[in-house]
C-alpha cells in the first residue's frame, strides 16, 4: 500500500539526472507529475527555498502528513526503483551492486563538471582533451569489465533491467551524443561489452515503456 498521495518530479526539460527517474516511474506505471522547469523558473524557485539543497531533481511527495521534498537523484532512484520493481529490494547483494553502479555513474558525471564550469575556451578544451584521451577511456574500460564480470547478460547487474541500467544508459547517451565539445561520439566504440549492453538496454527500455 502506498504511503503517499501524489508524486511530482521537478527538473528541466532535458534528460540529465532525471530521465532514469522518469523512465522508472513510467515503466512501473506509477502516476506522477513531470514538472519541467525553465532556467528562469528554477532560479525563482531556488530563491524561494523550494529545493532542499538548492538543486534539482527534487521529488515532491504528498503524504497524509503534508508535503515532503527529497533531493539527490540516486536517493530518488532508490525510491522509484522500489515502487516500480526495478530495484532488487529482496536481495542485499544485488542491491549493493546496483548502488555501486549508481555511484560510479555519478562519479563519472562529476568528472565532466569542471570543464562545464570553465569559461576560458583554451583551458576548457585542454581539460576536454585529457578527458577524451585518458580519463573517460579508463572509466569506459572499467565499465566494460564490469559488464563482462556480470556474465555479459545484457544488464549491468544481474539478468534483468534495474535502475542501474537506466542511470548508466542516460550517462553514456550524454557522453556520446556530441554536445560536449572535445568528447568524441566514438567514445565507447572500442568497448564491445558496453556497445552490446547499450543496444540491449535501448531495446528493452523502448519495449518496457511501450507496455506501460
Amino acid at each position: 500500500m502506498n504511503s503517499y498521495k501524489s508524486l511530482r518530479l521537478r527538473y528541466f526539460d532535458f534528460p540529465g539526472r532525471a530521465e532514469a527517474i522518469r523512465d522508472s516511474l513510467r515503466i512501473g506505471r506509477i502516476d506522477f507529475i513531470d514538472e519541467q522547469l525553465t532556467f528562469e523558473q528554477f532560479g525563482r524557485c531556488r530563491a524561494a527555498g523550494e529545493f532542499p539543497f538548492g538543486g534539482v531533481p527534487v521529488l515532491a511527495i504528498e503524504t497524509d502528513n503534508g508535503m515532503r521534498c527529497v533531493s539527490q537523484s540516486n536517493a530518488i532512484l532508490h525510491f522509484t526503483g522500489h515502487l516500480s520493481g526495478l530495484y532488487p529490494s529482496q536481495d542485499p547483494l544485488l542491491a549493493l551492486r546496483v548502488d555501486e553502479v549508481l555511484g560510479i555513474s555519478e562519479d563519472i558525471g562529476w568528472l565532466i563538471e569542471p570543464s562545464l564550469d570553465e569559461a576560458d575556451v583554451d583551458r576548457k578544451m585542454s581539460m576536454r582533451r585529457k578527458l577524451a584521451e585518458e580519463t573517460l577511456p579508463y572509466w569506459m574500460g572499467r565499465l566494460d569489465q564490469l559488464l563482462l564480470d556480470n556474465g555479459s547478460t545484457g544488464y549491468v547487474v544481474g539478468d534483468e533491467l534495474t535502475v542501474a541500467d537506466l542511470k548508466l544508459y542516460w550517462l553514456i547517451d550524454w557522453l556520446t551524443m556530441g554536445i560536449l565539445d572535445g568528447i568524441p561520439t566514438s567514445l565507447i566504440d572500442g568497448c564491445e561489452q558496453l556497445l552490446a549492453w547499450r543496444k540491449n538496454i535501448a531495446a528493452m527500455r523502448e519495449a518496457r515503456l511501450a507496455e506501460a
